[in-house]
């Protein structure tokens, strides 16, 4: 499916974590919706006597799955998928979190994965669009005068650092 609608790497990895995002949540509240109905067994771990939510887990994946793409690039398009999985069991409970109390069928967590997933459907699917749009209104989008900016900026730096490179190795080659 993907390969029909899209062809960029960067944009393959980004469909990869969405549907990892969207098959972890789906799956996560089935299962829960089921286990508070008691009709399948509790996962939930507990460590002396405290629970440890799947917020918690999920933070630890996305640690695990940063830290993986920044030792080993390579493997970025298996990564996506562990992201994409830590992302939605962090967000899935993003109402407990952010409320801190124990309500798990809060709206604001619903709210927010259907937020994220926006995000990241617009980024596969409608990213030349979003440039398009980008290119068409820099004249009268009030971030373009910034942005400007900011890339003559880092230019100058760069050209700065360029020289004091050139400076110190043609000094050095003189000794």
């Amino acid at each position: 499916m993907f390969k029909r609608l899209q062809r960029e790497d960067h944009d393959e990895i980004t469909f990869r974590v969405l549907l990892a995002f969207l098959l972890v949540f789906v799956v996560l509240r089935a299962y829960l919706f089921f286990e508070y109905s008691d009709a399948v067994p509790s996962l939930s771990i507990m460590v002396r006597g405290i629970h440890v939510h799947h917020f918690a887990i999920g933070i630890t994946v996305l640690a695990i799955a940063g830290y993986a793409a920044l030792v080993a690039p390579y493997f970025r398009r298996k990564i996506a998928w562990l992201y994409g999985a830590g992302l939605s069991l962090a967000f899935d409970e993003f109402g407990m979190w952010l409320r801190l109390n124990d309500d798990y069928w809060t709206r604001t967590s619903i709210t927010v994965v259907v937020l994220i997933s926006g995000l990241l459907i617009n980024i596969v699917y409608f990213k030349r669009l979003w440039t398009k749009i980008w290119h068409t209104t820099r004249f009268v989008n009030p971030t373009y005068p910034f942005y400007k900016m900011f890339k003559a900026r880092i230019s100058t730096a760069r050209g700065k650092a360029i020289a004091k490179l050139v400076e110190r190795f043609n000094n050095s080659s003189t000794l």
